[in-house]
């Protein structure tokens, strides 16, 4: 970082020449001219940037590193101040106001930083070269840390590099030949994009064989990990640095694709990438290349792979159709009393085992080790159980009902306050459709913990029905024709016999109970026909059915009072 003294003193005689204030005697500033201010702050920067020079010259331990830092930041002034200045030059031009004088000194400035740029860039190069040198004797628990300091210099390298890159351009602003230099900036650009490139290359190929390493991870796993982690600190950095000199190339016109390309296969990150067709081209041409070397290296043995595969499957295939054929038709025995619904489900398990069997198989033929697997599939069933608990409820009620059989597929039931026929039961809910054609879904922990009423469980039911006739009526003929008219009922059985009593007497009528049995099937049929066959014959007989009948009973209480005071005492 040193400058030597001589320079210093030049710098401090140009900078109080130029801001004399006899070098300025009879200019007159415009009111919007902002150079007398960028002028003076220019002066009180490199004035100050002197001083710190000096005093870093002869500075040791602390010190020097304090005197450093300032003029670093100093310099970081300097560079800032330069760039409005070259963009008020510019504006100034264009109006056809230039300031000769200060175009000048921003010659003099200009070339008093590519100065201290080269010199700067210099010594961060000996310490990048002194780090590299002693990272091959480095242990791996220290290598991160070489890494990030080389991260470190290599990013204050960059920031020097975009700083002469300002210092070019801001230099054919102002006029300023910096001859041979700018070519051999170019040159020095390129070379480093191109180096930096390399590394991130070789970077990448020892990560993926430590990588390789790291999957028969022994007694050095750990060394590999300190490796591996120096490996990341060493890409994040270098691809930084890439990016930035991509940025630079562009800005000098030069060409990035191939950069482009680079960054974006390490790091991932697309960002303007995309927009760029030489590098989306180049990238799907990378990976065509390399799928094709992929695929002739691997080819015989993925088609080996294949056709086992292949084969497992069709051989699984037949052994599912086997096996649910087998389990269909042993459930389907006279010796085995399972309701349908069980049935159903164990054909179905019976497949899918077999075709679970098959995929372990399919597996081992790729290559994955099924033991983990396995035990990964227990502790996530484990984590999947305790948050599907409801789940996992209605699961074993739809367990329960397949075992103990409360109803089966097309049976009438009334279960959680639904009406219809089953349609299905799966493991988790069953299937109801109502008796106006609905379906209705209902969670089986619902139906196995409420009281379940099978309508269809029986062959045979009794149909209750019960006729009123009026209190005038024989009760002997109503109850003959009652008989008469369910025995001679088709559909109406004889055993049991049906059942015709006098119930109760009821406020308007004596009522008869009737209840005649049938087939669970012919209950409505018989329910409908019994009730219009005997109202028909009851009204053909003279026997009445009345409806309900209250006598009323009015008194005058005025006219007894009335009555009861002409009679006197004596009434």
């Amino acid at each position: 970082m040193k400058i030597p003294a001589r320079r210093c003193v030049l710098l401090l005689v140009a900078v109080a020449s130029i801001i004399h204030p006899a070098s300025l005697r009879g200019q007159e500033d415009a009111p919007d001219d902002p150079m007398p201010e960028l002028l003076n702050q220019l002066g009180q920067i490199e004035s100050r940037i002197g001083f710190l020079q000096a005093r870093f010259d002869v500075a040791v331990g602390e010190d020097r590193e304090l005197f450093g830092d300032q003029l670093l930041r100093r310099w970081a002034e300097h560079h800032d101040l330069l760039g409005e200045m070259a963009a008020a030059t510019e504006a100034m031009r264009e109006a056809g106001a230039e300031r000769v004088d200060a175009t000048e000194r921003m010659r003099l400035a200009l070339q008093r930083e590519v100065e201290f740029v080269r010199a700067y860039y210099e010594i961060l190069r000996e310490r990048v070269a002194e780090l590299r040198r002693i990272r091959p004797d480095t242990p791996p628990e220290g290598l991160a840390a070489i890494e990030f300091q080389l991260t470190d210099l290599n990013l204050r390298i960059d920031g020097l590099i975009v700083a002469a890159t300002d210092d070019v351009e801001r230099a054919e602003v102002v006029g300023l030949d910096l001859g041979p230099r700018v070519g051999l900036f170019d040159s020095a650009l390129a070379e480093r994009a191109a180096l930096i490139a390399a590394r991130i290359e070789l970077a990448t190929d020892q990560r993926t064989r430590l990588l390789e390493r790291a999957g028969r991870a022994g007694a050095d796993s750990v060394a590999i990990q300190e490796e591996l982690n120096a490996l990341e600190e060493k890409l994040f950095g270098t691809t930084a640095s890439l990016q930035t000199m991509v940025d630079l190339l562009d800005r000098r016109g030069m060409t990035t694709s191939e950069y482009r390309r680079l960054v974006l296969e390490t790091t991932g990150n697309l960002g303007t990438n995309i927009l760029d067709p030489e590098v989306v081209g180049g990238l799907v041409v990378d990976r065509w290349a390399a799928a094709g070397e992929w695929i002739g290296e691997h080819a015989g043995t993925m088609l080996v792979r294949l056709l086992t595969i292949v084969a497992v499957l069709f051989v699984f295939g037949i052994l599912a159709g086997l096996g649910r054929r087998a389990a269909k038709r042993v459930l389907s025995s006279s010796r085995v009393d399972t309701s349908e619904l069980l049935k159903r489900l164990l054909v179905g398990t019976a497949s899918k085992l077999v075709w679970l069997i098959g995929f372990l198989v399919v597996l081992s033929v790729v290559g994955v080790d099924i033991g983990p697997a396995l035990a990964g599939l227990g502790i996530a069933g484990f984590v999947i159980g305790f948050a599907l608990q409801d789940t996992l409820s209605n699961f074993a009620s739809g367990l329960m009902i397949m075992v103990y059989r409360p109803f089966d597929v097309g049976d009438l039931v009334k279960a959680a306050g639904v009406t219809g026929t089953v349609k299905a039961v799966t493991l988790v809910s069953t299937v109801i459709t109502t008796l106006d054609n609905q379906v209705m879904i209902v969670p089986n922990n619902k139906v196995w913990g409420d009281v379940i009423n099978n309508v269809t469980a029986q062959e045979t039911r009794r149909v209750d029905l019960v006729f009123g006739i009026s209190y005038t009526d024989d009760i002997e003929k109503a109850r003959a024709i009652m008989n008469d008219v369910v025995r001679s009922h088709d559909l109406v059985l004889d055993d049991p016999e049906p059942v015709i009593r006098v119930h109760s007497l009821g406020e308007s009528s004596v009522d008869f109970v009737c209840r005649p049995w049938c087939r669970t099937d012919d209950y409505w049929d018989v329910h409908w026909d019994v009730i219009e066959t005997v109202k028909k014959r009851f009204d053909a007989e003279g026997v009445s059915i009345p409806f309900p009948q209250r006598d009323v009973h009015f008194y005058n209480h005025g006219e007894e009072a009335e009555a009861g005071a002409g009679a006197g005492p004596a009434a």
